[in-house]
């Protein structure tokens, strides 16, 4: 009986631990299950990177190489070459592979581009790279896990800006729009520089839900505009339920000294499509506030039009200028490039200034042409 009384109690001890392990065990398998949904989610957040492409045969390779040297491995790569002229569709077609994708189309314009290749993407998450500008290995990968904790929002990252020809690395660190919002209104108004000068986002620095991306819709192809990427995004915030800033990761931004970038030469065709975006922005802003602080923004970026329009395109000046009454007014006045010009401005006023400084340039340009043919 000793022995049976001991089997028993033996017996009894392992239900009580089985029903023990069992309490346990129920206990942590739906954190488990979470765990792994949360590792699943990861793994099957893929991300499309687009890169429209024109006349970029000298950069698009680096371009190229950045995306397929991310450390977020779950990415699709489609380029959209635009119509070029030099060899930038064949050095494309080099890389290609099951993991990039190139297209080529008619030119139509960077915006129409970008179109395209969004209409190729199947990733949950965008990527917009510029053909002449690159991303660090771990741009994206640190927004992606940024985002998955912040459903609805967009993620902004730190740009570096440098000069073609120089190192990238050496160049000018710019985290100024890196900053967190639960309010997008009132960012897209700051960003807009309610107090003077705007604060310029490159838009490879962004990093969009494909889901907030659907809610803003296409980029505008409609007119050709160097601020295309300025309107989209002013969308595309308006569509999300924040910004979060990325503390890691770059986006790499080349600039140009002299007449490589669209978006710093000036034509009437140019400068009007300028204005086309700038009230699209206006339209969508004002339809969700009525801050002053969005108004008079908005009036100091219609000044800034009519400033570098004038005087070779008086009547795009006079066409801004009109905006910018229609928004309040504003006694902000561009920056001219040298202390001389911002003197000079006090002095005469800033139309006569930039007309004196467009007849500078006249003359030196006829004298520096005329020195050549001697």
């Amino acid at each position: 009986m000793a022995g049976l009384g001991r089997l028993l109690s033996i017996d009894g001890q392992l239900v009580r631990r089985s029903v023990l392990v069992c309490v346990i065990f129920s206990g942590i398998l739906p954190f488990v299950k979470r765990s792994t949904r949360k590792i699943q989610d990861h793994l099957m957040s893929k991300v499309s990177i687009l890169i429209p492409a024109y006349n970029a045969e000298r950069f698009v390779g680096a371009a190229l190489q950045s995306a397929l040297d991310q450390t977020w491995d779950d990415t699709e790569i489609i380029v959209v070459d635009d119509g070029s002229k030099d060899q930038t569709y064949t050095v494309a077609k080099r890389y290609e592979s099951g993991k990039l994708k190139v297209f080529r189309q008619e030119n139509r314009g960077a915006a129409a581009a970008r179109n395209t290749a969004l209409r190729q993407a199947q990733g949950d998450f965008l990527q917009y790279i510029d053909a002449d500008d690159f991303l660090s290995p771990d741009k994206i990968r640190e927004q992606v896990l940024l985002l998955q904790q912040h459903p609805g929002c967009i993620s902004v990252s730190s740009a570096m800006y440098f000069f073609d020809g120089e190192d990238p690395k050496a160049g000018l660190l710019e985290r100024s729009g890196a900053v967190d919002s639960d309010d997008p209104v009132q960012f897209l108004a700051q960003s807009l520089g309610s107090e003077g000068l705007m604060r310029t986002i490159p838009y490879g620095a962004w990093l969009t839900p494909r889901a907030v991306a659907e809610k803003a819709g296409p980029w505008d192809d409609s007119v050709r505009s160097p601020d295309d990427d300025g309107e989209y995004f002013a969308r595309v915030m308006l569509a999300s339920q924040g910004i979060r800033a990325s503390h890691a990761g770059c986006y790499y931004y080349r600039r140009f000294r002299e007449g490589g970038s669209y978006s710093t030469t000036y034509s009437e065709s140019n400068l009007r499509g300028r204005l086309h975006s700038l009230d699209s922005k206006s339209r969508h802003l004002l339809a969700r506030t009525n801050d002053p602080q969005a108004y008079r923004a908005l009036a100091n970026r219609y000044m800034d039009l009519a400033f570098v329009a004038y005087p070779e395109f008086a009547q795009v000046t006079n066409e801004a200028l009109g905006k910018a009454r229609e928004m309040g007014g504003t006694d902000y006045i561009p920056p001219f490039g040298t202390w001389k010009g911002n003197a000079l401005k006090k002095l005469l006023g800033w139309k006569v200034t930039r007309r004196l400084n467009a007849t500078y340039h006249r003359i030196a340009k006829h004298m520096r042409t005329s020195a050549h043919y001697q």
